[in-house]
């Protein structure tokens, strides 16, 4: 994702990008076991050299048992924001969704989309490297990248964390691949 949106951000530039990030962990860890570039880094450094404001860096579904305390306190002194899935429950989606656009494009006109399909409960999205209970349901995540794609400028997107080998019948391909074109689908509407 890292390289992916910075290249985008460098597309777009001189314009500002603001990113909507799916995920069930942060990926803003300093290091991991002295890696720089481990799949729990890619955001820290994405914010780190510049391609984003903290401020416009907006992570939704986030749960579990990671970030620790100095990775929060980091995030926090970088102006990021985030929407933990607890947030999600009690608010609904859409509710939070609406307040992560507006964060997102506090400086920014248009938006980088991520999805880590960890975001999803692994009772929907088993094949998955990282996988965390409690999280979104397929449903709400497709309706929030509709959500999303029809209100806002979108100039790139990735999905990321499916795992194939794990993938029994293929549930989490098939979630990766609805993702993809519900957002394709909102792009389409909009033109109309």
């Amino acid at each position: 994702m890292r390289s992916s949106a910075a290249a985008v951000a460098r597309h777009v530039w001189p314009r500002k990008l603001g990113v909507l990030h799916f995920d069930a962990h942060a990926d803003t860890g300093a290091d991991q076991w002295g890696n720089l570039h481990a799949h729990g880094q890619p955001m820290r450094r994405l914010i780190e050299e510049g391609w984003v404001a903290g401020k416009n860096f907006v992570q939704i579904g986030l749960r579990g048992y990671w970030p620790d305390k100095a990775t929060f306190e980091w995030m926090r002194d970088e102006g990021m924001r985030w929407h933990a899935m607890t947030e999600i429950e009690e608010r609904g989606s859409e509710a939070v969704l609406a307040d992560a656009i507006v964060e997102a494009l506090d400086g920014p006109d248009c938006i980088y989309l991520s999805v880590d399909i960890d975001v999803v409960d692994p009772g929907m999205a088993p094949a998955t490297g990282t996988p965390e209970s409690g999280g979104m349901l397929a449903r709400e995540l497709l309706r929030a990248v509709r959500q999303i794609v029809s209100q806002v400028d979108l100039v790139g997107m990735d999905v990321v964390e499916v795992s194939p080998p794990y993938d029994h019948a293929e549930i989490t391909a098939i979630l990766a691949h609805r993702t993809v074109m519900e957002a394709i689908s909102a792009l389409g509407a909009k033109q109309r």
